[in-house]
């Protein structure tokens, strides 16, 4: 598998890039010399493809995360970015490769706008209605002042056990009844 499978990219999509590049360079020629002009060009081309990528997607768009997130998350992506652009003095040939920089537009993409279902909770295990009593609270109790406490199993709530012990109790009274 390719990475353009991969990542879910088109022949449409590299031509897309340049042109965001290509975009980006213009912005960027018309501010002043200096690094503005260099973040500006960079970060618009990077928008620019993103917008791209997300409007031309084939999967159904959305945020895979709570939207507040979403912001915090792109703000770190554009944080990246921005860490890169700072060190183009120390990247060499950096003037003629700055521009791939917004190809982690392709990463953000896939990270952040494929719609994610949210999680189905399993429907919650049917239980036998039994209905409870006063006596049979009464008799819970004194089955628990005879008890050990260390006789109750390790993990298993204080409802839970009366539960299991109330249904055993009505199974044990409707036994008789069926004969």
């Amino acid at each position: 598998m390719s990475i353009s499978e991969e990542s879910g990219t088109t022949g449409k999509d590299a031509v897309a890039f340049v042109v965001a590049c290509i975009l980006g360079y213009l912005v960027g020629k018309l501010l002043p010399a200096g690094p503005w002009a260099v973040y500006t060009s960079i970060l618009v081309g990077y928008h620019l493809f993103l917008a791209w990528l997300v409007i031309t997607a084939e999967h159904e768009v959305g945020f895979s995360l709570p939207i507040v997130s979403t912001i915090a998350t792109h703000l770190a992506c554009l944080g990246c970015v921005v860490a890169i652009l700072l060190a183009r003095r120390y990247i060499p040939f950096f003037r003629y490769f700055g521009m791939g920089v917004a190809g982690l537009a392709i990463f953000e993409r896939g990270w952040l706008f494929v719609k994610t279902k949210p999680k189905e909770t399993p429907a919650p295990a049917a239980t036998p209605a039994v209905t409870s009593t006063a006596e049979d609270y009464q008799e819970w109790m004194r089955l628990l002042a005879q008890r050990k406490p260390s006789s109750m199993p390790p993990g298993t709530s204080m409802k839970a056990e009366y539960e299991k012990w109330l249904l055993a109790r009505a199974q044990s009274h409707a036994a008789p009844s069926q004969d």
